[in-house]
């Protein structure tokens, strides 16, 4: 048999209740969005501190074109040849190596699954379909 809950509201409360906290979680869902609508919120702080951000562009611009524009440093031999910098040869394999390694992580799941598709195919006989 079924029990009574231990609720005394009628129907037409637990209607009030229900639309009440349904409400609160639409609120609060919209509250939500709001804080986490990262566009909306840098495109208020750029109009609010406009000066602020040209300013930090600027500085940021500026910065990247003085360390660019720094002389470049050309090694001579005892001949008067041009010599590679000996660190940059280490800075060409640490990129190189930085890169390989870069590949072959994304490079992983795709040869993984290759062969692994492979192998089963080969070590299993395909099953017949079963239709329930």
């Amino acid at each position: 048999m079924a029990e009574k809950s231990g609720s005394d509201e009628t129907p037409i409360e637990l209607r009030q209740k229900i639309s009440r906290s349904r409400e609160l979680v639409v609120r609060d869902v919209g509250a939500l969005r709001y804080e986490l609508n990262f566009p909306l919120k840098f495109k208020r702080a750029f109009q609010r501190n406009t000066v602020v951000w040209v300013g930090a562009a600027l500085a940021v611009g500026l910065l990247i074109a003085l360390l660019r524009a720094r002389p470049q440093k050309i090694y001579l031999s005892a001949s008067g040849k041009k010599v590679r910098s000996p660190n940059k040869s280490l800075l060409e394999s640490g990129v190189l190596l930085g890169a390989l390694k870069l590949g072959i992580s994304l490079a992983q799941p795709i040869v993984v699954n290759y062969f692994k598709g492979k192998a089963g195919s080969k070590d299993t006989p395909s099953r017949p379909r079963r239709d329930w």
